[in-house]
């Protein structure tokens, strides 16, 4: 009886993430994954899907994504590998500024999930999901007048040997594959993944030429009555913020080797 239930869930989850496929392999399927050039690649597309609305408040945001790759053929990738640069701005009552900045790569697993309209489809495995939150702002000092949070990310598909994979298929990885990002962040980012797994692997070949992009915002401020604090939230799908600072604008141009948290 279990199995049998444990079956139909299945198959109400696949139906609920995109509709009705052909059968097909959740692992590496019937072909061979491998770091070839991106211009023997199939001609594919790469998508991202929101999960669920964004949430935020005067003390959080949060966003839940995930990713579909559609493919003409088999496609050898077997990762998306994500960029994350992000600044943030405290602004004290006396006009005071401090700026903490933070470069990650990281990957999640591409599964084959099977064929629709012709077209062979990747997502993410099940129950994974690639989700961005912060929290903890309203607990800042009454010093604080404003924070500014910008978050941009750019993603691609790739292939990725060698990285301390969770169970679902995450990874934080060491730089991208030229070495232009470079992982540098605090320890108290995504501390419980740090905890437990070690920065390693390596992007051994992507199509970072097509990137893709998306992005938060994330403004708070509040009033010198000492009121309760406010805040506003933005997700930009295949998109960056139009008002990024030149730190950030600069970074995700030409890359950078090293960031700082605190400065």
């Amino acid at each position: 009886m279990f199995l049998r239930r444990a079956a139909s869930i299945a198959i109400l989850l696949l139906l609920a993430a995109g509709g009705t496929l052909t059968s097909g392999c959740a692992t590496a399927g019937n072909y061979q994954a491998a770091p070839v050039e991106p211009q023997v690649l199939p001609e594919y597309k790469l998508e991202l899907e929101l999960r669920s609305e964004p949430e935020y408040d005067e003390d959080r945001y949060e966003v839940s994504l995930g990713f579909e790759l559609r493919a003409n053929d088999e496609f050898a990738y077997n990762a998306v590998v994500q960029e994350i640069v992000q600044e943030v701005i405290y602004e004290r009552f006396d006009g005071r500024k401090i700026r903490e900045t933070l470069v990650l790569v990281e990957a999640f697993k591409l599964n084959r999930v099977g064929r629709d309209d012709g077209k062979i489809v990747y997502r993410l495995p099940s129950f994974q999901r690639d989700r961005h939150y912060e929290r903890g702002y309203e607990s800042v000092g009454p010093m604080i007048k404003q924070i500014d949070v910008w978050r941009v990310v750019r993603f691609y598909p790739g292939y990725v040997e060698g990285a301390d994979w969770t169970e679902l298929g995450f990874a934080h990885l060491p730089q991208n594959r030229t070495g232009s990002m470079v992982t540098d962040i605090p320890e108290n980012f995504n501390e419980s993944h740090q905890r437990k797994h070690e920065h390693t692997g390596a992007v051994l070949q992507d199509d970072r030429d097509k990137s893709r992009w998306y992005h938060m915002r994330y403004h708070w401020w509040r009033e010198p009555t000492g009121n309760r604090p406010q805040a506003t939230f933005t997700f930009g799908k295949y998109t960056r913020p139009a008002d990024e600072p030149a730190w950030l604008s600069t970074t995700i141009q030409r890359g950078s080797r090293t960031a700082n948290a605190g400065e």
